[in-house]
């Protein structure tokens, strides 16, 4: 169990139990599994008694003792010398310890005489070991003596009272206390809150959700159980794999499984099963698994059938609904293959064992398949084995792991045979759907060494262009090497980490004519998805590929969930749907990775420090606004940013600053900083200002968007007036006439909304959750309504704040006394 500051990680009403209702229980017995945190939670009982006055004897059962000493008296003496001075009120005290100490010889425990004079005499010292209460006797382990209630007999027959610890017994097993104890406590894991607080305290900081997420998969069943979060923890630590960002720990390479270290609750019947348990627990914690009738094929069939029956009864394999054994926790299966079980060789085995055997039809088909896909290169190259794999493979889940996996193995297994060709484009076609770009590089390796054709490697070089700019790394030298001829193709992803700007133009010139041979819903050239050319274009201005790729390949392209290029558009999805702490989870995540170009890092850092003003953490703020330089290539943008985070009632002076970044960075390109800067520079113009001062406004818009087109320029001038009149509800909200020309929407005002209006009281503290990014199921939570309730207020809410989204209810006037102007 971890320790923090003034106390335990969880187990508070556990604490609370034990300290409140000790005297009324007479024995009390924590139980847990090992690693629970029983002793944590006992030296924390022993703290928190002697902090209010308390007399405490703490023992140790598990430190080293004799063999011999079954009653455990060696570690209780040591206990009471150690802490004599709060016990010598008995002038016969001393007389006591000296008879126990040199009666506790292995000569005594031998003589049942003898053991019985041991026994009296211990009790005679516990009867002596007095003071104005009665004592708190804590002993941590007594799962480590024979028969802990010898030891416990003494304490209790004096009159003292007794918290023990010991290992949760065995389903079925009677208890260590054979009845005698007064009450039982069992450590249960900890709550998801709990566990989230002890893996911040392991890393000793915060973590990202996607560390929390990785963590809490690799421990499944284990996760709340301390002794295994902290240890895996601990792994990633001292294997550096944590990197700490700012004061934020991420994943240093998220493809890389996570270690459960040895130690954990089942590493005792591991051990139990021998070498036969370990290729168990690495064969299930594949996404194959395997069927308990083909453990025969691993060795014994009678050992190994037990052994899993021993797994399962331990709760660390799993049999699921169609038979299939997968382990539990999948860190632990992590842990064997680190330790150098290769899982693609015991899928061989039983592959092997299966064919040998004769289980090759009928239903031993799909299981043989499985098992030959799992083994991937391990398994000879076999073109008899391919309609068994596209036989297994059609009744899989489209976008299955499973599934990419038989595909692969297709590919394979066609050798150089005329097909070959057709199964690389259906698996290039499947990793991209799946966005699976991880398997996409290595892929596209494995088949440049076979020295490909000139229309497979045409597309292998589109496949290694996008696995490079999605997992945000170069294309390696090597098989740049192998693409000779595929040169124009390459030179798409070198533009790309040189951070030059990328227009839909690029990727149908580049990608699209290979694309259009690979994907059957892969568009016409000049023909685009449901996005403005607008919206496309502020896309490219900030380099966010995902909605370009989405428009240009069609519906066979997925947005990515991993990688820089996935951070970076959910960081701009997040943003434009105000939701403020998932911007600032994928700004941070996007802060770990090396290779993001410097635009990229501006943009994003904005989104930040605005998220962080949205949420009144001016601090947070600044810090992230001072990490963007005032001559970037965003500095309008910065400037629209930097206004909110003037505190309220310093609107001129946020406007001098603002008009003084816009005059000298009048020619920049930064049309997206400039479609939210000018109108937030016309309603502080309007507040803070005269006409000359709005007119000036409305000049320089119109001119800084004349350049960019009759559009833009009657949009914006129309907008800005409409501002400067006061009149933005009747002609147009800020929020149309910006989604319109494709720009971010500025919610600076909410003009729709009135300040004025009345809201309840529910309302009032739904909308401000609203607006700390709080989401329905934590806001119901927070104001103890169902999650449908909340959701009808909140339309209520959209209706008076004139509005259609959170973001624009979170950045309305709605329930503000003045105007606010945020970051």
């Amino acid at each position: 169990m971890a320790r923090r500051r003034g106390g335990l990680v969880g187990r508070k009403a556990e604490l609370a139990a034990l300290v409140e209702g000790r005297s009324a229980a007479g024995l009390t017995v924590v139980s847990g599994l090992p690693g629970s945190g029983k002793s944590a939670l006992l030296d924390e009982v022993r703290r928190t008694l002697v902090e209010s006055g308390a007399p405490v004897l703490s023992v140790s059962l598990s430190a080293e003792r004799p063999e011999w000493d079954l009653f455990g008296f060696r570690p209780v003496l040591a206990a009471i010398r150690g802490q004599y001075e709060q016990f010598a009120t008995d002038s016969r005290l001393p007389e006591s310890l000296e008879r126990v100490s040199s009666s506790c010889t292995e000569e005594a425990y031998a003589d049942p005489w003898l053991r019985f004079c041991l026994l009296h005499a211990m009790s005679t010292l516990f009867t002596r070991l007095e003071t104005t209460a009665p004592v708190t006797v804590v002993l941590d382990g007594a799962d480590h003596l024979p028969d802990p209630v010898l030891v416990v007999a003494p304490m209790r027959r004096a009159g003292h009272i007794v918290i023990a610890s010991c290992r949760k017994p065995l389903p079925g097993r009677p208890g260590l206390f054979g009845g005698m104890e007064g009450r039982s406590i069992e450590l249960c894991p900890l709550s998801s809150d709990e566990a989230g607080t002890l893996l911040r305290r392991a890393a000793g900081t915060r973590v990202a959700p996607a560390v929390e997420q990785a963590v809490q998969r690799a421990l499944g069943p284990l996760w709340g159980h301390p002794a295994a979060m902290i240890s895996t923890v601990n792994d990633l630590r001292r294997g550096e794999g944590l990197e700490v960002i700012g004061d934020v720990a991420y994943l240093r390479n998220g493809e890389a499984p996570i270690v459960v270290p040895d130690g954990h609750p089942f590493s005792e019947v591991i051990e139990s099963c021998g070498e036969i348990g370990k290729r168990l627990v690495a064969l299930a914690t594949t996404p194959a698994g395997f069927l308990i009738e083909e453990t025969r094929y691993l060795g014994d069939g009678k050992t190994a059938g037990r052994a899993a029956d021993v797994l399962i009864r331990a709760g660390l394999l799993n049999r699921e609904q169609d038979g299939r054994i997968r382990c539990r926790v999948p860190g632990i299966g992590a842990a064997m293959v680190h330790n150098g079980l290769d899982p693609r060789r015991l899928h061989r085995v039983v592959a092997e064992g299966m064919v040998n055997a004769g289980k090759v039809t009928g239903p031993h088909r799909e299981p043989l398949a499985r098992h030959i896909a799992a083994a991937g290169s391990e398994m000879p190259i076999s073109t008899d084995l391919v309609d068994l794999l596209r036989y297994s493979e059609c009744a899989l889940v489209a976008d299955s792991t499973e599934r990419t996996a038989h595909l692969r193995a297709i590919w394979r297994h066609t050798g150089g045979t005329a097909e070959r060709a057709g199964h690389q484009t259906e698996l290039f076609r499947h990793l991209v759907r799946t966005a699976d770009y991880a398997t996409l590089e290595t892929f596209t390796q494995e088949a440049l060494v076979d020295a490909p054709g000139a229309g497979e490697r045409a597309e292998l070089a589109v496949a290694a262009v996008m696995a490079a700019v999605h997992l945000g790394r170069p294309v390696p030298q090597q098989v740049r090497d192998m693409l000779v001829g595929e040169e124009a193709t390459v030179d798409f992803a070198d533009r790309w980490f040189a951070g030059r700007r990328i227009v839909p133009e690029d990727v149908e010139l580049c990608l699209l004519p290979i694309w259009r041979r690979v994907s059957f819903a892969a568009s016409s050239p000049g023909r685009r998805g449901k996005l403005s050319y607008d919206e496309l274009a502020e896309a490219c201005a900030v380099r966010d590929l995902v909605p370009v790729f989405q428009e240009v390949l069609g519906r066979g392209y997925r947005a990515p969930s991993a990688g820089p290029l996935a951070a970076h558009h959910r960081a701009r999805t997040a943003h434009s749907e105000g939701a403020w702490p998932e911007v600032l989870d994928a700004v941070n995540e996007l802060e770990a990775h090396g290779l993001v170009d410097e635009l990229v890092r501006e943009h994003t850092r904005l989104l930040a420090a605005e998220a962080y003003g949205r949420q009144s953490e001016t601090r947070r703020a600044a810090h992230w606004l001072a990490k963007v330089p005032e001559n970037g290539s965003l500095p309008l943008l910065r400037a629209w940013v930097e206004i909110g985070t003037h505190q309220t009632g310093n609107g001129r002076g946020a406007f001098d600053s603002a008009w003084r970044t816009l005059r000298t960075h009048f020619e920049s390109d930064d049309e997206v900083g400039a479609s939210r800067l000018f109108p937030r520079l016309a309603r502080l113009a309007r507040h803070e200002g005269g006409d000359s001062l709005l007119d000036e406004v409305v000049t320089a818009a119109e001119k800084w968007f004349a350049r960019k087109g009759p559009s833009h320029s009657f949009k914006m001038a129309t907008l800005i007036r409409a501002q400067v009149n006061g009149e933005e509800t009747r002609i147009a909200s800020t929020e149309r006439v910006l989604a319109e020309i494709g720009r971010f929407p500025e919610k600076d005002g909410g003009a729709a909304a009135s300040g004025g209006e009345s809201l309840t009281e529910t309302e009032t503290g739904i909308l401000e959750l609203v607006r700390t990014g709080r989401t329905n199921r934590q806001i119901a939570r927070a104001v103890r309504l169902s999650e449908k309730t909340v959701e009808k207020h909140l339309t209520r809410l959209f209706a008076k704040a004139g509005c259609r989204t959170r973001y624009g209810l979170a950045t309305s006037n709605l329930g503000r006394r003045t105007d606010a102007i945020g970051a």
